[in-house]
């Protein structure tokens, strides 16, 4: 049990947080200023070339070019790093299970359900039994797997950089941990959290200030920049432009948003209501309020169709709203892996 215990309950001391996404690198370095937490660093590396084709990383050394970069150009001189396995290469889930069941064989009774017995020798798996509990006469236990190969080569591309990752985080924990200190109010109701990336889309329906249930989705922003080429016979930087809120001498952003991006949204919020319909129908528990993060997040009139889709309360979630700073919602999880320090009560790591 010992290597989500750690994803859960953090480590010794602060950690430069780098999040190695498919679009670019994220850096993010806190201080801690008496009771609260600071900004020291953030900073972020968009590839000058292909990195990624989906998850597979195209060149090794490339990579590992661009990570000695960024520390090179933020002056950081720390070597231990923390990292994380997006939820692509992962599984993560919560069980509730009665006190009069035993815990590691209600654990593997599920894993068994959820993957096939060859997927089973492909994943290192681990659990730990939640603080908290939905339902009052329940135990709530916290079940990992990540594949095997998938933390090999991450771990071998940043020791290419000269870097050393000492943890290496699962992305519900990381995601999690940044919004429970930045909401920390949030934790007696369930929420939804959409990281709403380059090419994926992550939701995570989280309560008491832990993960529960997780989604991932293979549609982000570059589906929507693709469509919006396609569509209006654009190239990809004029097609980025569009998505982003600038109209072009030839087509509005009006006209993208009403043909195209609309229907993008529509796809994102169908997988935000199954996700949430699975909890409801898991836990017997609603989830009224929704917060966006990631580089797509930032899509003008997102919020209100999301809104006006779920009827539920949709807001924009902001990484460094403890340091009063709006905005960045593309370092979510980077914020979450530089909170990676034990025995802080003030976050739930």
């Amino acid at each position: 049990m010992g290597w989500l215990t750690r994803f859960l309950k953090g480590e010794h001391y602060y950690l430069p947080g780098l999040d190695i996404g498919s679009y670019s690198i994220k850096l993010v370095q806190l201080k801690k200023d008496k009771d609260t937490f600071k900004l020291k660093t953030k900073s972020e590396y968009i590839y000058e070339e292909q990195v990624f084709a989906g998850t597979e990383i195209v060149d090794l050394f490339l990579l590992a070019s661009y990570l000695k970069e960024i520390f090179k150009t933020n002056k950081i001189e720390e070597k231990n790093v923390a990292i994380h396995v997006p939820l692509s290469s992962c599984f993560y889930s919560v069980i509730s299970i009665p006190p009069s069941k035993k815990i590691e064989e209600a654990v593997m009774n599920y894993i068994q359900s959820m993957m096939t017995p060859q997927e089973l020798t492909q994943v290192k798996i681990d659990y730990k039994v939640l603080p908290v509990s939905i339902e009052k006469k329940g135990i709530d236990v916290a079940i990992a797997a990540v594949k095997k190969e998938f933390l090999k080569e991450r771990v071998s591309v940043v020791e290419k950089a000269g870097l050393n990752p000492v943890i290496v985080d699962i992305e519900p924990a990381a995601f999690n941990n940044q919004f429970y200190l930045n909401y920390p109010e949030k934790t007696a109701s369930p929420v939804c959290l959409v990281d709403f990336g380059a090419s994926f889309t992550r939701i995570i329906i989280s309560f008491g200030g832990y993960p529960y249930v997780t989604r991932n989705v293979e549609y982000g922003g570059y589906s929507i920049t693709e469509q919006i080429q396609k569509e209006f016979m654009l190239s990809f930087e004029d097609a980025e432009k569009l998505k982003k809120g600038t109209s072009t001498k030839d087509v509005t952003y009006k006209e993208v948003f009403d043909k195209v991006i609309v229907r993008a949204i529509k796809k994102i919020t169908t997988e935000i209501l199954w996700t949430i319909e699975n909890f409801k129908d898991r836990f017997n528990q609603d989830v009224n309020e929704i917060y966006f993060f990631g580089g797509s997040s930032k899509i003008e009139g997102l919020v209100d169709v999301v809104k006006e889709l779920t009827g539920k309360e949709v807001y924009k979630g902001f990484p460094f709203k403890f340091d009063n700073l709006d905005n960045y919602e593309e370092f979510g999880i980077a914020a979450g892996l530089s909170l990676r320090y034990k025995g802080d009560s003030n976050v739930k790591i």
